[in-house]
């Protein structure tokens, strides 16, 4: 953390800092005069979405949707930035890690609201489409001469196939229950929206309602994830509409995270910190996935 950078560009001086977490982005709380504000040090691997990000953030602070203050800089703006990394400050928000099974509801409506008003969004925002959701994935597995690389290809290109028409809109990106905070209060706020993009809204219902181990395949995660859904979809639908073919595609999105998350990881540690014994447990997960989840296709149908 470059501490001449933010005395220089915001109205504070730190008294104490302390580090609260480091993933796809660095995060500290810092006291400054007795007030306590949270810092995030954005890292490159999201350096494309997370400057717009600022701007959504903004937005949605305008519009009284629940989301921690922006501090300004000292000459207005939303961000600094220091190489490839963006620091932003913002108001600290006390409270813990929401629960999606005991919060389902709230949830619910907070996506629901969140991709309703981001309908009226006019900034710009990143497009991602095939390339992004599957096809960094290939071309990585591609790169270390997987032997199973066109097994991936055929299941991305069939599940692709399957989603490519789904409405696209505002998509958060990262839903999962770190970045929905809640107040000793009760009152839910949104974080970190460094992967902001145009996408498929049904991706981040799929994310928070995701049950399943990412590592290991347990047959009990599909209906934990269909349990999770169907609370907090009537509370969704009380601000934004959804189709039923968006419904019947859940279980394809969640397939679609395995692609993306793993070659967004890759991404951040480098090529080698998977092996071919990883990418085949991989793939059976897949394979195990897309053979539950067609069993089970209809079963959300209203």
């Amino acid at each position: 953390m470059n501490l001449q950078l933010l005395t220089a560009n915001y109205p504070i001086s730190i008294d104490s800092h302390n580090l609260e977490r480091d993933g796809g982005s660095i995060a500290y709380s810092i006291i400054s005069d007795g007030r306590k504000y949270f810092l995030r040090i954005v890292k490159p691997a999201f350096s494309d979405t997370a400057a717009n990000a600022t701007h959504v953030q903004a937005f949605l602070q305008s519009k009284g949707f629940p989301v921690p203050p922006i501090i300004l800089t000292n000459d207005g703006k939303t961000c600094v930035q220091e190489s490839n990394h963006l620091y932003v400050l913002y108001d600290y928000i006390e409270g813990e890690e929401s629960n999606p099974e005991q919060d389902a509801e709230k949830i619910g409506a907070l996506l629901g609201q969140l991709h309703s008003l981001m309908k009226g969004y006019s900034g710009q925002l990143t497009k991602r489409d095939k390339h992004f959701y599957i096809g960094r994935y290939l071309d990585i597995l591609r790169k270390k001469q997987y032997p199973k690389a066109t097994e991936f290809e055929n299941y991305g290109n069939t599940l692709w196939d399957k989603i490519k028409t789904l409405p696209m809109g505002y998509c958060h990106g990262d839903m999962y229950s770190g970045n929905i905070h809640k107040t000793p209060a009760g009152k839910l706020y949104l974080l970190d929206l460094d992967t902001s993009c145009k996408g498929f809204p049904l991706y981040d219902l799929a994310l928070i309602c995701n049950k399943t181990d990412y590592f290991t395949y347990n047959d009990s995660g599909l209906e934990k994830t269909r349990k999770a859904f169907e609370k907090m979809l009537p509370e969704y639908k009380k601000f934004n509409p959804i189709s039923q073919a968006e419904i019947d595609s859940i279980y394809d999105m969640i397939a679609l995270y395995h692609f993306a998350l793993q070659a967004t990881i890759i991404e951040i540690h480098g090529i080698d910190c998977v092996d071919s014994v990883f990418l085949d447990n991989q793939l059976d997960w897949l394979y195990k996935w897309q053979q539950q989840s067609s069993s089970a296709a209809g079963i959300l149908r209203e």
